[in-house]
């Protein structure tokens, strides 16, 4: 008798230990896998975030650096004196500078997009464009309202503008300019100041699309 009660509780402790989890035991279970799934997701948020970011700050700052090359290399080449146009005029004109036969025309601050440019968000179809042999002339910059002159390239990407873009001659010298850009991507509601020279990106609003990147350098005519 005492066997058969000795096997009995055996089983009966075999059956309680091989018994599933208990409800509190699942709930505990779920917690820490929910918990893990979320560090993952804010991982790869953190990681998609970091990754545009970088990649919206690289093109701004290549674009801003083809820019200045683009400019610098008329300059050194040109042999010629550098002149400014007047504006356009108008309540958003165009300005914009000749190097020899090269036209540079821009908008200052505003945004370049592909179509529909809303003039309240400070969009256009075209922020900075050089032609040549452009029309210097008349010393008047590119009429953006118009269909582009033939020869005419855009300088400058979607969803960026031209803060500041000026060519400046070193005081006390001859043949040598000074060059400074500053290129801006990000739409209005991103920047602080966005039609100014001093537009920056608004700290924690959506900074994986908006950057900065203002570059500048002194160059020497080679051609007199």
């Amino acid at each position: 008798m005492q066997k058969i009660n000795f096997l009995a509780n055996k089983r009966r402790n075999l059956a309680h230990q091989q018994a599933g989890f208990t409800i509190i035991e699942l709930l505990i279970a779920t917690l820490v896998f929910s918990m893990v799934l979320i560090l993952i997701a804010v991982g790869v948020l953190q990681f998609n975030h970091a990754y545009y970011s970088g990649i919206t700050q690289t093109d701004t700052q290549n674009t801003a650096r083809s820019i200045l090359e683009e400019i610098s290399q008329d300059i050194q080449f040109s042999g010629s004196q550098i002149t400014s146009p007047i504006a356009n005029g108008g309540t958003d004109p165009e300005h914009g500078f000749c190097i020899g036969s090269d036209r540079y025309s821009y908008r200052l601050g505003w945004e370049l997009v592909s179509s529909g440019p809303n003039v309240a968000k400070h969009q256009t179809l075209h922020a900075l464009v050089k032609d040549s042999p452009g029309i210097c002339s008349g010393m008047s910059a590119q009429d953006f309202t118009k269909p582009l002159a033939n020869g005419s390239q855009e300088l400058i990407s979607q969803y960026m503008r031209v803060s500041k873009i000026s060519v400046t001659p070193v005081s006390g010298t001859t043949g040598l300019y000074n060059i400074d850009v500053r290129v801006v991507y990000g739409d209005d509601d991103l920047l602080t100041n966005p039609t100014a020279s001093n537009a920056t990106c608004k700290i924690g609003s959506g900074s994986q699309f908006c950057a900065v990147s203002e570059l500048s350098t002194v160059v020497q005519q080679r051609i007199q």
